[in-house]
């Protein structure tokens, strides 16, 4: 049997891997759809191209990712994040398809020295992470049959990315700020595709963490210097500094140490959660 799975925001770099992926799947058809031609604020929209073409699941890949600028933005641009998710979710209701949709680190306030397990107290810090913890409720308020996917911070699948930044500045011999004392798991976004497909495969419901793993964390300058190495760039370029030294363009609350707990995930795809070092070395080459 077919099994139709429908793809949101299929142009981002995310959309753009789990679609590759799907693809290659026995038994599936892909219904991939850009921003531009499902826009998942438009209620009406999403309601009628799911009764058109009756997908048995909806991968969400759409969504507002700039932490900063979502300070700023809030009116415009978080709403994908929120109202959007609830398009989806309520759409999905309606016709009893399953929804996975993805979430954030950011939903925690990085006060435990600890990583996050999928069931603690959520407590975001700013708007960004008060709108993917807003996405979440809208899901699960509405679905049993949905799948939520926190990850960290995702590089790769060919566009604009913390990789390429650092990449772009240094290979241009500027110097560049970065964090000392924020942790993250950094997380190639080919490595989160593949374990979206896999959970999806296997129906799974609730929430699941997936990062690279980065056992504790590892700082921002820890990361970068890796890149920098890797890229056979000068990694003296990168100036380490506390977060609260670095200009955001504007006052940012961010959760220090918010790493995300895996061994749910790990306990279903064990050989699918590799070091950051590793995923990072395959990426580069």
């Amino acid at each position: 049997m077919i099994r139709k799975i429908m793809v949101t925001g299929a142009s981002s770099n995310l959309g753009r891997s789990v679609v590759q992926l799907l693809e290659i799947q026995a038994n599936t058809e892909v219904l991939a759809f850009a921003q531009d031609e499902l826009d998942i604020l438009d209620e009406e929209m999403v309601v009628a191209t799911v009764e058109r073409l009756q997908p048995s699941t909806i991968i969400n890949c759409a969504g507002f990712n700039d932490v900063a600028a979502a300070e700023s933005r809030l009116a415009t641009k978080l709403a994908v994040n929120t109202r959007g998710l609830c398009n989806l979710a309520r759409t999905a209701a309606k016709f009893r398809v399953y929804l996975c949709s993805f979430s954030s680190k950011y939903v925690f306030n990085g006060k435990s020295s600890d990583p996050y397990d999928e069931g603690e107290d959520l407590w975001p810090l700013n708007q960004y992470g008060i709108s993917k913890q807003g996405g979440e409720e809208m899901v699960s308020n509405q679905l049993e049959n949905y799948l939520i996917i926190r990850s960290d911070l995702l590089y790769g699948g060919g566009g604009e990315d913390w990789v390429s930044r650092i990449k772009e500045e240094l290979g241009a011999g500027r110097s560049l700020a970065v964090s000392n004392d924020f942790f993250i798991a950094p997380t190639y976004i080919g490595d989160l595709a593949a374990a979206t497909v896999a959970l999806v495969s296997e129906w799974a419901a609730g929430v699941y963490h997936y990062t690279n793993d980065a056992g504790n964390g590892v700082t921002c300058y820890e990361f970068a210097r890796a890149v920098a190495e890797h890229a056979g760039l000068d990694s003296a370029l990168l100036k380490p500094m506390p977060m609260t030294e670095i200009d955001f363009g504007g006052p940012l609350n961010l959760p220090e140490h918010a790493i995300l707990g895996l061994d749910q995930f790990k306990k279903l795809f064990p050989s699918l959660v590799r070091p950051w070092q590793e995923a990072l070395a395959s990426y580069m080459g």
